[in-house]
């Protein structure tokens, strides 16, 4: 019952808001009015409201199997087009027929099981060409370990024979890090997007963006867009201006974006977009660390410079 507070977090923010991003670029494939975007909305809804925002064109369903969460939604939801379903996301999928109708999947996952690689698979083989996938796992490689000084153990063994299906060899143990983490959950979406779309069938899943972060618990996001080999060039071009594009399964890209205070977002917003060495000359324009030292402080300030456009503003209101 007990769900995540996405909507005051940071680094999820920045996620959300690239996804709007993304979706934008598929107006290079298709009209946006052709859409349905399907999400496990939670409790806020927050991805519905910000995406109605920008796109209101497009039709939501949010699927929700907890009746008391389901209810919480209903308060919470933006306007009368989005349609609240209570579905669990396994069966919904099993009885989902697309009818040719494109769709904007965000499977947005709180843990880390094969079963979500399972529903990953299956939503592949059947969604319609241009669609899009968004999926997101726990990446918290400390699941799998059984003391923090330990290389491998029963834990990592666990994690070996939960997911040895999609796995790059049976030997391979979950790394520490998380960049390291979430570029192998990361492999394994990939493994398991090849296993649902064998080159016979013609279709491809091409990535355009995949992150990690953490906001208290460590995340890996991956998003892409199911298409026919042949027009792979199409899929590429359409997202290739965008500057956070992965078109060509890299490592995920990190978001640790700093907290600032409003003062200090607006002393540094004029020096935005710069170039090379962006954390070193906003350090100059601030005028002061932010971290402990000036290296650690350049390097988040790099971040704020690089997702400054994404960047969410949480304020304090009198009700």
């Amino acid at each position: 019952m007990s769900q995540p507070a996405y909507h005051l977090r940071p680094n999820k923010a920045v996620d959300r808001l690239a996804l709007v991003d993304a979706i934008r670029c598929l107006e290079g494939l298709a009209e946006l009015a052709e859409y349905t975007y399907y999400t496990l909305g939670g409790p806020y809804l927050e991805d519905v409201r910000l995406l109605y925002e920008f796109f209101p064109q497009i039709g939501m369903v949010s699927l929700e199997r907890e009746e008391a969460v389901l209810e919480r939604q209903k308060f919470h939801v933006p306007c009368s087009r989005v349609e609240l379903k209570r579905a669990d996301l396994k069966s919904f999928v099993a009885r989902y027929d697309p009818k040719d109708m494109k769709s904007i999947f965000w499977l947005d996952y709180t843990g880390l099981e094969y079963g979500n690689f399972e529903d990953f698979m299956a939503l592949l083989a059947k969604v319609a060409e241009n669609s899009m996938v968004k999926v997101t796992l726990r990446a918290e490689a400390g699941d799998y370990f059984d003391k923090p000084d330990e290389d491998v153990g029963q834990n990592a063994e666990r994690f070996r024979r939960q997911f040895g299906a999609v796995l790059p060899t049976p030997t391979t143990d979950p790394p520490r890090g998380l960049v390291g983490f979430a570029t192998l959950l990361q492999e394994m979406l990939q493994i398991a997007a090849q296993n649902a779309l064998p080159s016979a069938t013609g279709l491809m899943f091409q990535p355009v963006s995949s992150f990690c972060y953490s906001d208290g618990t460590g995340i890996m996001t991956l998003t892409g867009v199911i298409c026919h080999r042949e027009k792979r060039a199409t899929v590429r071009k359409a997202f290739a201006k965008w500057d956070l594009a992965n078109l060509d399964w890299k490592p995920p890209r990190r978001i640790d974006v700093p907290v600032l205070s409003t003062r200090e977002r607006l002393q540094l917003q004029g020096s935005l977009p710069c170039g090379s060495g962006a954390g070193k000359t906003l350090r100059a324009v601030l005028g002061h660390l932010i971290e402990d030292s000036p290296k650690k402080t350049e390097k988040r300030l790099q971040q704020y410079a690089d997702f400054h456009r994404y960047f969410p503003y949480f304020m304090k209101a009198i009700p």
